[in-house]
């Protein structure tokens, strides 16, 4: 599929190497709107040309020959515009055919690891932040073409899981209260905050502990046994949870099955001898600069960082990319990775998205001191909300509508709240802008698509005619406005690949440009133009479809 501002881009950079040469850096820059759609700045191009900016840009001006656009000089500028009828045309037919902001397939395999949170415990507020980026990253990187793998790390024999399966080993329910909870990980969670207490107080528990861990990595099939049951039960919450959210992995790697299959040892053995490693009383460690990163205790049980380097080295050959979703504090863990697999000389090294913190209105989540926010009860109570909100505003709906509603509205502001900032800044969880139906957020999003469905319900009329629809004729500023944002979505997709809040900030700025070309323009009452306004609504609401999806958010057809 053509899209018409990469193709204008590409025809302006194509005819400014023809006029000033074919190896000269081409730096387009996004102008303000009233000085069009491209513009570039000539004084790059003064010490090569041995000529003043505006001279270059009368010169450019003067040969350059453009089919999809218009050019003008504004002193030592040039810019561009791409032509109304056209991009009108090429955005409207694109977005009623479907799957605008796609690209052909490219034969390149990413894998995308996210979530791998500890199987001790139901996933919080504060963890929640990982799924939500991975998950959308790799919608992201489906539409430019990818072929994506996304994985669930399961750390099923780490300490936080033996500090479990010794609480359930002995304590009894009495010892962690009268707990009735619904699931597994719930449940199974306040034995490891009691075992986690007792541990700091007592050696006895700490040396039981490590026992275990012992146990596991001699192949004890017992502990063994153990470990993976409790982790899978655990596991399985999280499953479900995300599921709530739209959020499925294709496919699960256990920590477990790499010290059992002797990968970890492998690893270790093979780093054993390099210069980046050194010994400590029987301890391995890599160390650089002022750095060290233990592989292993000096027992010779393994550390995480050595399962997480073979599990890294095992990503290597079944795929080209590797991408983590890490929390900030993982830094130092993913520097020891790369440091890791550079000494092997394995490749490709992974990628990172590191994210911040979450807070719930201005609430730290802990889930050892059993000071969390279960990202169960957030999305519990984000229905309520919604549900509220909604039967505040319409009196008219069935009790299964408002369910439906409350639902997808609820689990979209969840999503979208936490999307919309930058991964590397912290967010503090608030429900007044989770679902602002009029702020930047999922239900002021969602409405804009609710909207287009009710004008074109409205109507009443099969949609299939709109698509011979010719809108090139529509000239006016709201409604090439609308387009021209609609047109840009390709584009925001490619920049969205690690910075997925700007597809998120994308979907407010185009939901608010609709509203306004409502406002502005009649669409049913029209007595000029009704069926390109159509078209219009036809198109917008086939894309924010594309775009919630992208999201991960449901579309509601009416709310």
């Amino acid at each position: 599929m053509k899209y018409a501002f990469m193709e204008f881009e590409k025809e302006i950079k194509s005819e400014l190497k023809r006029v000033l040469g074919d190896d000269i850096e081409i730096p387009l820059e996004i102008p303000s709107e009233e000085r069009g759609d491209y513009a570039v700045p000539c004084f790059v191009f003064s010490s090569r040309l041995k000529k003043p900016p505006q001279e270059i840009a009368s010169d450019i001006v003067a040969k350059i020959d453009l089919s999809l656009g218009t050019v003008e000089q504004a002193g030592p500028y040039v810019n561009f515009i791409i032509d109304d009828e056209y991009v009108l045309k090429n955005t409207v037919d694109s977005c009623i055919e479907g799957r605008f902001g796609w690209f052909d397939p490219v034969d390149e395999k990413i894998l995308i690891e996210h979530t791998s949170a500890n199987p001790n415990a139901p996933l919080h507020v504060g963890n929640a932040r990982n799924p939500i980026i991975g998950d959308t990253v790799a919608r992201i990187f489906k539409r430019l073409g990818y072929d994506v793998t996304t994985e669930y790390y399961v750390d099923d024999m780490g300490r936080q899981v033996a500090i479990l399966t010794w609480g359930l080993k002995n304590l009894d329910p009495s010892d962690v209260g009268d707990v009735e909870l619904e699931k597994p990980d719930h449940e199974l969670s306040v034995y490891y905050q009691r075992a986690s207490a007792m541990m700091e107080e007592d050696e006895g528990v700490q040396e039981g502990i490590q026992e275990i861990i012992q146990q596991m990595e001699s192949g004890d099939e017992g502990v063994v046994g153990s470990f993976q049951e409790n982790s899978r039960k655990v596991l399985s919450g999280h499953i479900s949870s995300l599921e709530r959210l739209n959020i499925t992995h294709d496919s699960y790697k256990s920590e477990s099955s790499l010290v059992i299959d002797g990968k970890v040892r492998e690893a270790v053995e093979a780093l054993r001898p390099l210069s980046v490693c050194g010994d400590d009383e029987g301890a391995l460690y890599m160390g650089w600069d002022d750095h060290r990163v233990y592989l292993t205790r000096s027992d010779g049980t393994s550390l995480y960082p050595a399962r997480d380097i073979a599990y890294h080295m095992g990503k290597a050959d079944r795929t080209d990319i590797i991408l983590d979703v890490l929390g900030e504090d993982h830094k130092m863990h993913a520097l020891s990775i790369r440091k890791a697999m550079e000494a092997l000389k394995a490749s490709p090294a992974p990628d990172f998205i590191f994210y911040s913190f979450v807070s719930l209105e201005g609430e730290k989540m802990s889930t050892r001191s059993g000071r969390s926010v279960w990202l169960d009860g957030l999305m519990e109570s984000a229905k309520e909300r919604a549900r509220e909100e909604i039967l505040q505003r319409r009196e008219d709906l069935t009790p299964d509508e408002v369910e439906d509603i409350a639902e997808k509205v609820g689990m979209g502001a969840v999503r979208f709240n936490i999307i919309k900032v930058q991964p590397e800044k912290p967010i503090d969880f608030r429900w007044d802008e989770a679902l602002n139906f009029q702020g930047s957020s999922a239900p002021f999003v969602q409405y804009s698509h609710a909207r287009a469905a009710s004008i074109l319900r409205r109507w009443g009329e099969d949609t299939e005619q709109l698509k011979t629809v010719d809108p090139s004729s529509l000239g006016s500023k709201g409604e090439v406005g609308l387009v021209k944002t609609m047109a840009k979505y390709p584009m925001v997709i490619q920049e969205s690949t690690t910075s997925p809040h700007l597809l998120a900030n994308y979907a407010v700025k185009l939901a608010a440009e609709f509203h306004q070309f409502y406002r502005d323009y009649p669409v049913l009452k029209a007595e000029e133009n009704k069926k390109e306004r159509l078209a219009i609504v036809l198109s917008f609401k086939k894309l924010m479809e594309d775009i919630l999806d992208a999201l991960g958010i449901a579309a509601p057809e009416y709310m």
